[in-house]
């Protein structure tokens, strides 16, 4: 079973509060090298609090967009279509882009332009 991007997140956040304390204590106790290398744990913790957090608010967003998609509607590709397209600068999409392209589309269009079998 996959662990879910929200228990990263929590416990990312658990271990950024734990080490804040941590730090605190160090530099309460006048112990600068423990207080900065529990500073570093606190901003690696954040950042990886913050990417989940990221992470789940996209998957929120896809989830709304294909189920408006599934209702008939009609709703605007998302900013970015998709992460893949973010990674690539805009050259590869993930088969479950919001835009006009997809890997697939991506794929199909290589193999016309530089030949199938060669």
């Amino acid at each position: 079973m996959l662990a879910s991007p929200r228990r990263y997140q929590h416990a990312a956040t658990g271990g950024a509060v734990l080490l804040t304390a941590a730090c605190v204590n160090a530099l309460i106790h006048d112990e600068e090298i423990p207080a900065i290398l529990f500073g570093l744990g606190v901003l690696i913790l954040t950042e990886a609090a913050l990417r989940e957090h990221r992470h789940l608010r996209r998957q929120r967003l896809e989830h709304d967009w294909a189920r408006r998609r599934a209702l008939g509607h009609n709703p605007a590709p998302l900013t970015p279509c998709c992460l893949l397209a973010r990674a690539s600068h805009d050259q590869a999409h993930d088969r479950n882009c919001t835009g006009t392209l997809s890997l697939e589309r991506f794929i199909a269009q290589i193999e016309s332009e530089h030949g199938k079998g060669s």
